[in-house]
């Protein structure tokens, strides 16, 4: 018998079929809704892992401006350092950090020098890959990280992941001479 409400209304799901109907309905707006929060999910880990490499490209320009490599006490060279700055910039990526196998490091630097019919430009014909530049060159670091998604759906559409792009470039610092010419002790070593 089915009980009444104070109205006289009958409480409840009038028959076992639209109790189906309700269960089906949940069923459905259930998936689209997962879909959706993981989604938003699996797109702000994207976000995460963009910033992540912006800011190990970023770092580890920053460490190869200064001309250091003291990255582990001295056994390293200094194009080596440079990639273990970036490498451990990507900390907190899957398959980032210093033994990262998704992330690729690498380096420009375009001369200082301002050869004649070249003038002093620094076009991107002229670089050289590779290298990190001697004082006053500018150097570009290149730091890339292929992000996997989690979601299927999203895999679907990328099945070898996406890959995210920091690139940061920057004038090294006056560690030595800037023109060839020994410091000049009365000024800046730059002329």
């Amino acid at each position: 018998m089915m009980r009444r409400g104070i109205l006289g209304r009958r409480r409840g799901f009038a028959s076992w079929d639209e109790r189906g109907q309700a269960l089906v309905e949940f069923g459905l707006v259930a998936i689209a809704f997962f879909m959706l929060s993981f989604g938003v999910f699996d797109l702000a880990r994207l976000f995460q892992s963009w910033v992540t490499v912006q800011h190990a490209s970023r770092e580890s320009t920053r460490y190869a401006i200064t001309g250091r490599f003291d990255c582990d006490g001295g056994s390293l060279g200094r194009d080596d350092c440079i990639e273990w700055v970036a490498l451990d910039g990507t900390h907190g990526l899957s398959s980032g950090g210093p033994n990262g196998a998704d992330v690729e490091v690498s380096m420009k630097a375009w001369d200082y020098d301002c050869t004649e019919g070249l003038g002093c430009e620094w076009p991107d014909t002229y670089a050289v890959d590779g290298a990190t530049g001697k004082q006053c060159d500018q150097i570009e670091v290149t730091v890339a990280y292929k992000h996997k998604f989690a979601l299927p759906v999203l895999q679907a559409i990328a099945p070898n992941g996406v890959t995210v792009v920091g690139r940061q470039r920057m004038t090294n610092e006056p560690f030595g001479t800037c023109d060839g010419k020994p410091d000049d002790p009365g000024g800046d070593g730059v002329s």
